[in-house]
């Protein structure tokens, strides 16, 4: 096994805690060296006076690792805090070794750290290896007891999938900045393999950072593999409670209400239920306020926090007049297409269409999460959709005219874009994919005359001068094609390609005169 090669800045430094379980260590470091991220990072490992094979393990791994060996187990709080002591990374990632990791985990949680000012501790989606959620944030109940909400949820309910602030998330993954660890001066070793992160959460949040759970990083997680892992559990929360005597309130309900559920506690311990329809009557009346909120968030680029209350909204059945229905799924496909997720913004358009079947909006949002993955028969078909619904959408002449253009359909992508050009002469995309098409069909003369209009209005363009060449020399104007050309290099006369075809056309024109 190869981790990368060493070098002194480091994006994160991925801390990992270990004592036995060679078989989880290795397939833990097996996933981080195989997974893609852009992030650079270091790996260090605390091993707490291991008797297995752990030790011949990390003596065979190469590339960037350092290795703390304890002679004696000292939990999970101080091997962190050893570990980020010699950390060189602006982040440090706080991870178990019975967890493994996917492509994209990395730049996926430092994304969401620097998305949000004041970031505190970021969280991942952690699943069981069966694909069910084992942590989605860490909630609190009515009696101050922290609890990992929604556990055994679907890996794809919205309840898991969309972003949020919350109080407090799980060190099996924590990405937090070094510089935040340092200022709350790392984890509370008084606590023993438990609540430590809860802990460390609540001093972040009482120095002003916001901790978030990331939906869109997910990581298997095998679950409490530690040995010893609940034996101090009801001393850890002891000192929880007291640490945090008056601050520890309950907020489960904050994030259940919106989704139109409540948790009953029983032995066993949580069962989730959904509240009768009149519990949720005192939230209808803000419905509408949520969905300008959302709206408010969209066009100020916040897509995963417009997302987040977006689902909230539609997950709970708000009583919304239709056409608000309508525009909050509509809303939340635009979000998830514009954080490609494009099958949960797939889910949301064709809910907006059921709402809505006379609008072209959720047809040309289908027709464009289509063709961000290249589907080009399924964009052709939604752009179709949306002109059926209205036969003066732009936007879907011009996605019609992509798609068919990318089968190699140019002739009919000709018609398309034409349609386009006509009536938005300035559109350079419109008339840059006309000229594409027609030289493509052999048909270039279809191109000449929306270039010329779009040189009208811009006519120092020297690229679409050098277009407008080709165009006409293709068309028989070789004279036309001869003259744009000169005003190419007017405007550009470095312009090589310009340089070497006016001298081509300039020859050919004198061989056949």
């Amino acid at each position: 096994m190869s981790l990368p090669n060493s070098s002194f800045v480091k994006d994160v430094s991925i801390i990992i805690p270990v004592h036995n379980r060679c078989d989880l260590t290795e397939k833990c470091l097996a996933s981080i060296a195989g997974a893609h991220n852009d992030a650079s990072y270091e790996v260090i490992i605390i091993d707490n006076a291991s008797t297995d094979r752990t030790r011949d393990l990390l003596g065979a791994i190469d590339g960037d690792i350092t290795v703390i060996t304890n002679r004696t187990n000292e939990g999970f709080a101080k091997a962190c805090n050893r570990g980020a002591r010699v950390a060189l990374g602006e982040y440090l990632l706080f991870l178990n070794n019975d967890t493994e990791v996917t492509d994209g985990y990395l730049d996926g949680l430092i994304a969401q750290a620097r998305q949000m000012p004041n970031c505190g501790a970021v969280g991942a989606r952690l699943c069981y290896p069966k694909g069910r959620i084992r942590h989605a944030g860490i909630a609190i109940e009515e009696d101050g007891t922290p609890y990992h909400i929604f556990q055994n949820f679907d890996a794809a309910h919205p309840a898991v999938t969309a972003s949020r602030k919350m109080n407090a998330v799980t060190a099996a993954c924590m990405l937090i900045s070094k510089h935040a660890f340092d200022l709350v001066e790392g984890f509370d070793c008084e606590y023993r393999n438990g609540f430590e992160d809860v802990d460390l959460c609540l001093k972040l949040r009482d120095e002003g950072y916001t901790n978030i759970y990331c939906g869109n990083v997910k990581v298997v997680h095998c679950e409490e593999s530690s040995e010893g892992r609940k034996t101090y559990d009801r001393e850890n929360l002891s000192r929880l409670r007291s640490k945090w005597q008056g601050t520890l309130k309950q907020d489960d309900f904050d994030y259940l209400r919106p989704l139109g559920l409540t948790i009953e506690w029983g032995q066993t311990g949580g069962t989730y239920r959904k509240l009768a329809q009149d519990s949720l009557a005192t939230t209808d009346k803000s419905g509408q306020d949520l969905l300008d909120r959302a709206q408010k968030m969209y066009l100020e680029g916040k897509h995963a926090e417009a997302a987040e209350l977006l689902t909230s909204i539609v997950s709970s059945k708000m009583s919304l007049g239709k056409d608000d229905e309508f525009e909050s799924w509509q809303l939340l496909g635009n979000c998830m297409a514009r954080l490609n997720r494009a099958l949960d913004a797939e889910k949301a358009y064709l809910q907006a269409a059921e709402r809505n079947a006379d609008s072209e909006r959720p047809f040309l949002g289908l027709g464009s999460v289509a063709m961000l993955q290249e589907n080009w028969t399924a964009a052709q078909y939604g752009f179709m959709a949306a002109l059926s619904k209205n036969p003066n959408t732009l936007r879907a002449e011009f996605g019609l005219g992509i798609s068919l253009s990318a089968r190699g359909n140019n002739a009919e992508a000709i018609e398309h874009f034409k349609r386009v050009a006509e009536k938005e002469p300035r559109n350079a995309e419109a008339v840059f994919y006309l000229y594409r098409a027609a030289m493509e069909a052999n048909r270039p003369h279809e191109a000449v005359g929306a270039l010329s209009r779009f040189l009208e209005e811009y006519p120092n363009d020297a690229e679409y001068w050098f277009h407008l060449a080709g165009a006409q020399w293709k068309s028989g104007s070789p004279d036309d094609a001869i003259e744009s050309c000169k005003r190419v290099l007017e405007l550009n006369p470095k312009h090589k390609d310009a340089q070497s075809t006016l001298s081509f056309m300039e020859q050919h024109v004198a061989a056949h005169a």
